[in-house]
C-alpha cells in the first residue's frame, strides 16, 4: 500500500499537469496562516465552491463519486474525504444583509457552477449535478441547500460559519454536507435523510450588501481578557443560534471499517461483524457566559494577545457505556480538535478571532472529523490550556510553520492519534442488554472560571442498518440522540444509582490540575456489598516542558499512576477488577496488604488527562467514611469515598 506521503506527491504532480482555469486544489495548502484554521479552508480563488465527500460515508449508502466532474479540480482521498472544486459561474452572486457592517443573513436567491458532481447508484442510474446551484430557500439566515440545474434539492448545508472579507466578499466555510429528503428517497431509504456525508465553504459566494436596521447590541463586543474581576465562562449548549432550522446537535457517525491486513480498515462492516471500528464524533456549540473575552487564534497564526501565541480552544470527547448491572465503562477516546474560528452568534457582534461574552459558537460534524484540524491529546497541558507546538504533529522541526505533510498519518481515517473509533463489540445491544450509551465533550479553555459547565453529556442510541451498494453485506451504524445536560458521564452515573446506593463525588484540585473519584457501593442480595470507584482525570498532568509560547515543547506529559483504598485486615475483597478505556490493553495489577488494596501502572500507561478508569472489588463489609489516595510520582492527594472497614467501638469507661 502506499504511503499518504507518496499518495501527496502523485496527487501533486497530478495537478500540475492539469493546466490553468479553474483554480487547482493544493494538496498542502501555500499559506499556513489559512490552511489551519480547521483544515477545511484551505486559500482557494474567489468564486469558487470546494465539496468534500467523506468516501467512507457513501459507499455503504450505495453512492459513488464518478471521476468525470464537468472540468473540476479534483484530487485522490485523503483521510476518507475527496475534494472538488467547482468554479461560480460568471456574474452569479448572492446578497447579503449586514448590520453596522456586520454579517446579519443572505438574501434569498441561488448561484450557478461550472461542473458539477456526479453520482452513480447501481441499479437505479446516476444523479447529474452539473451546474449544481447554491440556494438560500429564506427561512434562515443562512439556509443553503444544494440543489441541481432543475433546483430540486439533493444536499443541505449546516452549521456554517461566515467570514466577511474587506472588500464586503462573503465566504461561508466549514460547513456540514448533509443529505436532503429528496435524495433519501432516491436511494430507497427516507430515514437517511439529514445523514451527514462530507462538507462543503464557498469562497465570494456573496458579494453585494443590503444595509439592515440596527438592532439591539446583546453583548460587549471588546476584549476585555481574564483578570481578577473579569472572568471566562464558557458554557456547553445542545445547538447554539439555529442557523438552519434544521436538528439540534447531534452525534455523527463518519464511517466503519475492519482490519485489511495492509494496515488500513478498508474491510466493510457487516451484519454480523464485531470488530469494525466505528469512527464518531459530536456537533458542539457554547456561550460565553463569562463577563472576559476568550482567544481562539487559529494554529500557527501570528502571536496575538492576550498571551501573545496562538491560544485557541481545544474540543475533546469521550465514549461510554453504562451496563445494566451499574458498571461504567469508557469505551472511547477522542483525540483534540484545536478550535479556529467563532461566528459570534446571538449577541450582534462580528465573527473572528475572539468570543465575546454573550456570545455563542458553534462546529458542526464536519470540521469535526478533517485531518488537518486534529492532534493527539498529549500535546496539550490540559490545565493551563497550552499546546506544545515545536515537536508537535503539525511542527516537528518547530520552525513555526506548519509541516508540508500536514500533519498526515497513516490510516488517518482511523488512526487513533486523530480519532475516537469504538469496536463495534462495544456498540451491539445484543451483547450488552439493557446497556445504555453516552457521548461526553467538552472545550480545554485557558482561565475559564467554571470548567464543569462546559462539559456537555449526550445521551445516545447506537443502531446499526443495513447498506446498499456495491458490497452487498456492508452495514452502516447511526446514533440517535436524546438527553443533554451539562455534566461529566461520572456525575451521571452517580446519579443513576438505585435507591438504597451508597454514593459519593470528590474533586481533588491541585496545582497541576483536577480529578473526580465517584464511589458507588451496591448491597447484594446476598448479604456483600459491590464496590466501584470511578476515577475521571479531568485534567491533571505532571509536564516537562522546553521553551515559553509560542515556541513551547512538551517533552513529557503523564497522568496519574496509582490509587487505593483502605481496607481492614479482616475484609473479604473478592472479584477484584479494573478497566481502561476499551481495547487500549492498559491493565494495572492490584496489591492487597494488610491495611489497603492499590492498583499501580507499573509500566502500563498511566491514566492520563481527560480519561475514567474503573476500579472495583466484592467485599463481605458494609461501606464506611474513609479517603482513597491517589499518587502521580512522590505526589499524594487523597479524595473522600467509601471503604470496606469495621466500625471504630470507642473504649468503654472505667467505672469508679
Amino acid at each position: 500500500m502506499r504511503s499518504y506521503r507518496a499518495r501527496w506527491l502523485a496527487w501533486a504532480g497530478l495537478l500540475l499537469g492539469l493546466g490553468a482555469g479553474i483554480a487547482l486544489a493544493q494538496p498542502v495548502p501555500a499559506n499556513p496562516s489559512l490552511a489551519v484554521r480547521g483544515g477545511a479552508d484551505s486559500p482557494q480563488n474567489a468564486g469558487t465552491t470546494t465539496l468534500w465527500f467523506n468516501l467512507g460515508a457513501l459507499a455503504p449508502l450505495g453512492l459513488q463519486l464518478a471521476g468525470e466532474c464537468g472540468g473540476c479540480a479534483a484530487g485522490e482521498a485523503v483521510a476518507d474525504y475527496r475534494e472538488l472544486r467547482f468554479a461560480i459561474g460568471a456574474g452569479e452572486q448572492l446578497r447579503w444583509r449586514r448590520e453596522a457592517g456586520r454579517f446579519v443573513a443572505l438574501e434569498r436567491g441561488a448561484v450557478a457552477h461550472r461542473g458539477g458532481p456526479q453520482l452513480h447508484l447501481a441499479g437505479r442510474g446516476s444523479l447529474d449535478l452539473r451546474g449544481f446551484r447554491l440556494r438560500q430557500r429564506g427561512d434562515a439566515p443562512i439556509g443553503l441547500e444544494l440543489t441541481d440545474a432543475r433546483g430540486v434539492a439533493w444536499f443541505t448545508l449546516d452549521h456554517a460559519h461566515a467570514y466577511v472579507a474587506a472588500d464586503g466578499a462573503l465566504a461561508l466555510r466549514h460547513m456540514d454536507l448533509r443529505i436532503a429528503p429528496a435524495l433519501a428517497r432516491w436511494l430507497g431509504h427516507a430515514e437517511w435523510s439529514g445523514r451527514l456525508v462530507g462538507g462543503a465553504q464557498s469562497e465570494g459566494v456573496a458579494g453585494a450588501v443590503v444595509e439592515a436596521q440596527p438592532s439591539k447590541q446583546m453583548a460587549v463586543c471588546s476584549a476585555e481578557w481574564p483578570s481578577v474581576v473579569a472572568k471566562a465562562d464558557v458554557r456547553m449548549l445542545r445547538l447554539a443560534l439555529n442557523w438552519e432550522e434544521r436538528e439540534p446537535d447531534g452525534v455523527n457517525s463518519y464511517r466503519c471499517g475492519r482490519d485489511d491486513g495492509q494496515g488500513g480498515h478498508t474491510r466493510s462492516c457487516t451484519a454480523d461483524s464485531s470488530d469494525g471500528i466505528v469512527v464518531l464524533a459530536p456537533d458542539a456549540s457554547l456561550r460565553n457566559e463569562g463577563t472576559a473575552s476568550v482567544a481562539w487564534h487559529p494554529k500557527f497564526s501570528p502571536p496575538a494577545p492576550p498571551y501573545a501565541n496562538d491560544q485557541h480552544p481545544y474540543l475533546v470527547w469521550n465514549l461510554y457505556r453504562l451496563d445494566a448491572d451499574g458498571r461504567l465503562s469508557q469505551i472511547g477516546v477522542s483525540a483534540a480538535k484545536h478550535a479556529f474560528h467563532t461566528i459570534n452568534a446571538a449577541c450582534g457582534c462580528d465573527g473572528g478571532e475572539i468570543l465575546y461574552p454573550g456570545c455563542e459558537d458553534t462546529y458542526g460534524g464536519f470540521s469535526n472529523d478533517f485531518s488537518s484540524g486534529l492532534a493527539p491529546r498529549h500535546e496539550i497541558i490540559p490545565y493551563s490550556a497550552r499546546w506544545g507546538r515545536c515537536g508537535s504533529l503539525y511542527d516537528k522541526d518547530c520552525n513555526g510553520v506548519i509541516d508540508a505533510d500536514n500533519g498526515l498519518l497513516p490510516d488517518d481515517a482511523y488512526t487513533p492519534a486523530k480519532r475516537l473509533g469504538v469496536r463495534e463489540r462495544e456498540l451491539l445491544p445484543a451483547l450488552h442488554p439493557g446497556a445504555r450509551w453516552f457521548v461526553e465533550y467538552w472545550y480545554v479553555v485557558r482561565d475559564d472560571a467554571e470548567p464543569w459547565n462546559n462539559i456537555g453529556l449526550m445521551e445516545i442510541v447506537p443502531r446499526k442498518q443495513r447498506g446498499q451498494g456495491s458490497d452487498p453485506n456492508a452495514w452502516i451504524w447511526r446514533f440517535d440522540a436524546g438527553d443533554f445536560r451539562n455534566a461529566s458521564m461520572l456525575q451521571r452515573w452517580l446519579e443513576l444509582a438505585p435507591a438504597g446506593s451508597w454514593t459519593r463525588s470528590s474533586l481533588v484540585q491541585t496545582g497541576q490540575g483536577r480529578a473526580l473519584l465517584g464511589t458507588r457501593v451496591d448491597a447484594l442480595a446476598d448479604g456483600r456489598y459491590r464496590y466501584q470507584y470511578q476515577l475521571f482525570n479531568f485534567d491533571l498532568s505532571q509536564a516537562v516542558t522546553q521553551g515559553a509560547e509560542p515556541n513551547l515543547r512538551i517533552v513529557e506529559n503523564r497522568g496519574l499512576e496509582r490509587f487505593g483504598v483502605w481496607a481492614d485486615a479482616t475484609a473479604v475483597l473478592e472479584q477484584q477488577d479494573f478497566a481502561a478505556v476499551a481495547d487500549s490493553g492498559v491493565t494495572w495489577p492490584a496489591l492487597r496488604n494488610a491495611e489497603r488494596i492499590d492498583w499501580s501502572r507499573g509500566s502500563a500507561a498511566a491514566l492520563d488527562w481527560g480519561r475514567t478508569f474503573r476500579f472495583s472489588f466484592v467485599s463481605d463489609l458494609a461501606p464506611m467514611d474513609s479517603v482513597a489516595q491517589l499518587a502521580l510520582g512522590e505526589q499524594i492527594w487523597n479524595a473522600k469515598t467509601f471503604a470496606p472497614l469495621r466500625a471504630v467501638v470507642p473504649p468503654r469507661r472505667r467505672l469508679p
